[in-house]
């Protein structure tokens, strides 16, 4: 197994995606600071699912006690790299969310009863304080598992893997709740007299699709540029693509039931939200993402080929992650303007944060082996047929 090392081209091509962003987002800033700091937020929040996501992937395969992916389990594990770089950018929001969040604004707050009534929980310094406890329990637990699998690389035997299932029995239940917790401080709270209880589990959906779908296109790249042998396979690729396909359904199950939910019971404070995303021309958004993030990827992943051939699930793979965040542009921008907004600057500055996150993959990556040296599970990776 080769080293991993990051060519010249590509890094002048990431640091290129980080100066684009800076200057989309000081362009931002200058047309509406409100405008900037919703591009912010939406990619912000889009590149730390990626993160948490490959922390959640890897406690799942320890807690099934998942062979077939020691192989590959690595990749996942290597997007926890930009979690301290997310903590760092997160402080940010602490100084700019008044430009976005109303409850950051006390005339609006005494001025809205419903917003007073959600004082206890909506309030600078409880969010402050809330925000440090989850990322400190995501280092903890979360970076503990990707710790437990380097230090693996070097010690061996089984004890480790025994005391990541533990900690993975651990992260989970509290994963769940955290992470739908942060959805609502920086996604539901955009609108805070809006709320639904589906809310957590649709951005759950959202975080694994695209976190598989970013596994992917690392996992193809680096077997087409040679890194990886006969250790990883298109049956590795199949199953990584086999779950891709399964969170296309599954997100999109979610995300019909809680559009049915509201449309039925058809409660003011609920039915704003869709309004909000369907009228004032927001509606060709919604009709793209049903028919660019489902239909099309459930038809092209559905034959068994599509997911064993590496540039047709790369293809697909990355037709999702961009699937995946004009979904969260459309979950976004509509708070800032209630007719259509070209994404231009909003997908310039996600190069500035896809330029620094390629970065601190590729510095995880370099420093580490690209697989678990020694996993006892290493053995049912190498036989995996499908």
């Amino acid at each position: 197994m080769k080293t991993f090392s990051l060519s010249g081209h590509l890094q002048k091509v990431l640091i290129a995606g980080i100066v684009i962003g800076v200057v989309c987002l000081m362009s931002s800033y200058a047309i509406n600071p409100a405008r900037a700091w919703h591009g912010y937020i939406l990619n912000y929040y889009f590149f730390m699912i990626i993160s948490l996501g490959g922390c959640f992937f890897a406690a799942t395969q320890h807690l099934t006690n998942a062979g077939w992916s020691s192989t590959v389990r690595r990749i996942p594990e290597s997007l926890n790299a930009w979690f301290p770089i997310a903590v760092i950018l997160f402080i940010p929001i602490f100084f700019g969310g008044k430009y976005v969040y109303q409850w950051m604004q006390p005339e609006m707050m005494n001025a809205d009863p419903l917003l007073l009534a959600k004082k206890g929980y909506l309030n600078i310094p409880f969010f402050v304080i809330r925000t440090i406890a989850f990322f400190a329990m995501w280092y903890l637990v979360g970076g503990k598992l990707v710790r437990n699998s380097l230090r693996q690389d070097k010690e061996g035997g089984t004890k480790i893997t025994e005391q990541n299932i533990r900690l993975s029995a651990i992260f989970v239940p509290l994963f769940a709740i955290l992470f739908s917790l942060t959805s609502f401080d920086l996604l539901m709270t955009l609108d805070p007299h809006w709320y639904s209880t589906m809310f957590g589990v649709n951005c759950f959906a959202n975080l694994f699709l695209t976190t598989l779908a970013v596994s992917v296109i690392l996992v193809v790249h680096l077997k087409k540029a040679g890194y990886f042998g006969a250790e990883v396979n298109e049956n590795h690729v199949q199953n990584l693509g086999l779950l891709m396909f399964a969170f296309v359904i599954f997100y999109a199950y979610i995300t019909f039931c809680q559009f049915m939910l509201i449309w039925y019971g058809n409660p003011p404070t609920e039915t704003a939200y869709y309004l909000r995303r369907w009228e004032g021309g927001w509606s060709c958004y919604a009709w793209l993402i049903i028919i660019f993030k489902f239909v099309l990827p459930f038809l092209i992943l559905l034959p068994r080929e599509a997911k064993r051939n590496y540039n047709r699930v790369l293809f697909m793979a990355y037709w999702l992650v961009l699937a995946n965040w004009f979904d969260l542009f459309w979950m976004v921008m509509p708070n800032y303007s209630s007719t259509p907004v070209m994404p231009l600057l909003e997908l310039g500055i996600s190069f500035g944060f896809a330029g620094a996150f390629g970065l601190a993959i590729s510095g995880f990556l370099r420093k580490n082996p690209l697989e678990p040296m020694k996993d006892p599970r290493v053995s049912e990776a190498l036989h995996l047929h499908q």
